[in-house]
C-alpha cells in the first residue's frame, strides 16, 4: 500500500514539475514524425537534384517499413535520451534536499521509496510508447494505404524497446545512490551505454548485448522476428534489470539520510 501511495507522489511530482507533459510531448512528436520523415524525406532528398548541377540521385520508393524502422530508432536513441535525462536525478535529488527523511520517518520503507520511483518511470515509458505507437500506427495507415503492418512483429520490437529502456532506467536509479547524487543517474547511464559498445566488439559477446534488442530492420518486419535471435540478449538484460535492482536496493539501505 506504501508503495502505491508513493508511486501516486511521483506522478503529482511529474505533473507540478511539467515532467509529464514534456515527455508526452516528446512521445506524441515522434509518433507523427516517423511516419512523416519516411514518407517525405526521399522527395526532399530527391529535390536536391533539380536545375543545372542536378545530382543524380536514386531512392527506393518509401514503404511503412520504413516509417517502423525510423520510430524504432528515433525512441531508442532520442526519446530514451531524452527520459533518462528528464527522470535521472529524481532520486538523488530527494537525496540532496532531504524530503526523502519525511517519508522514512513516516514510516515508509526504503525499499519501497525507490520501487515507487522506479516502477512510475517504468510504466510512464511503457504509456509513452504505447500511445506514440498507436499514434505511428494511425499515420502510416493514412500515408501508406493498404500496406500491411504485423501487428505481433512490431508489438515484440516495442517490448524489445521498452526493456532495454528499463534496463537504463534501473541503471540510472543505481547509479544515484553509488555516484554523485546530482549527477549519478546520467553518469552511470552514460558509462554502461560505453560498456556495451565495447561488448559489441566480441562476436560471442554481440550476440548477448542488450543493444542486440535495438537491431530492427526491414526484413525483420517484414519476414517477422526469430526468436531465437534475440533470445541471448533478453535473457541478459533480465537478469542485468534483476541484479542492478537487487544492488541499488541494498546501497540505498546503507546510504544515511538524516
Amino acid at each position: 500500500m506504501s508503495c502505491l501511495i508513493l508511486v501516486k507522489k511521483e506522478a503529482v511530482d511529474a505533473f507540478r514539475t511539467y515532467r509529464f507533459f514534456i515527455m508526452g510531448i516528446i512521445f506524441l512528436l515522434f509518433g507523427l514524425l516517423s511516419p512523416a520523415l519516411a514518407k517525405l524525406l526521399p522527395e526532399l532528398i530527391k529535390s536536391l537534384g533539380t536545375g543545372d548541377t542536378a545530382l543524380l540521385i536514386e531512392l527506393p520508393t518509401p514503404t511503412v517499413a520504413d516509417s517502423w524502422l525510423q520510430f524504432f530508432k528515433n525512441h531508442s536513441q532520442m526519446t530514451l535520451i531524452i527520459f533518462v535525462i528528464t527522470f535521472g536525478n529524481s532520486l538523488g535529488k530527494e537525496l540532496t534536499n532531504g524530503t526523502l527523511i519525511f517519508l522514512v520517518t513516516k514510516g515508509i520503507s526504503r525499499n519501497a521509496a525507490m520501487l515507487a520511483k522506479v516502477i512510475y518511470q517504468a510504466c510512464l515509458w511503457f504509456l509513452g510508447l504505447a500511445v506514440s505507437f498507436m499514434v505511428n500506427y494511425v499515420y502510416n495507415i493514412v500515408l501508406f494505404p493498404g500496406e500491411n503492418q504485423p501487428m505481433s512483429t512490431l508489438l515484440f520490437y516495442l517490448f524489445q524497446l521498452w526493456l532495454f529502456g528499463l534496463l537504463f532506467i534501473l541503471i540510472s536509479n543505481l547509479g544515484q545512490v553509488l555516484l554523485p547524487k546530482t549527477l549519478g543517474g546520467l553518469l552511470s547511464g552514460f558509462l554502461a551505454l560505453i560498456l556495451l559498445f565495447v561488448m559489441n566488439i566480441s562476436s560471442e559477446l554481440a550476440k548477448i548485448n542488450p543493444m542486440r534488442l535495438m537491431d530492427v530492420s526491414a526484413e525483420g518486419i517484414n519476414a517477422g522476428i526469430q526468436f531465437s535471435q534475440v533470445q541471448g540478449a533478453l535473457l541478459v538484460t533480465l537478469a542485468i534489470c534483476i541484479l542492478v535492482t537487487t544492488a541499488a536496493l541494498f546501497r540505498f539501505k546503507q546510504i544515511p539520510i538524516y
